[in-house]
């Protein structure tokens, strides 16, 4: 399948050097999620669509790091949308004493 080319970007797109460019590819800007800022890994999310076919591939951009490695990992919209719902059903399992052990 061979890229095509779009001319109109999303509204979140960050269309940097990079946007759109040979792969296709639209990045979002990530939102970093940590709590207190000192955390070992760090975590981000932002969203993605690649300019593919007649049905362009889109989801959640999950970028973990911890220290100079930076792991990016794009997840389709299914996959984003089970994420979600298996993260809330999991966490409603921890208690509050659990978040706090080491």
């Amino acid at each position: 399948m061979s890229n095509l080319s779009n001319i109109a970007h999303p509204p979140w797109c960050l269309r940097g050097p990079d946007c759109a460019g040979r792969n296709g590819l639209h990045l979002s800007r990530l939102v970093g999620t940590a709590v207190r800022g000192d955390e070992v890994i760090q975590a981000g999310v932002g969203l993605w669509r690649m300019d593919v076919g007649p049905a362009s591939p889109t989801g959640l951009l999950l970028e973990l790091s911890a220290g100079e490695d930076v792991e990016r990992w794009p997840i389709d919209l299914p996959q984003s949308r089970a994420l979600i719902r298996t993260s809330q059903h999991l966490l409603r399992h921890l208690t509050p004493t659990a978040t706090h052990a080491a």
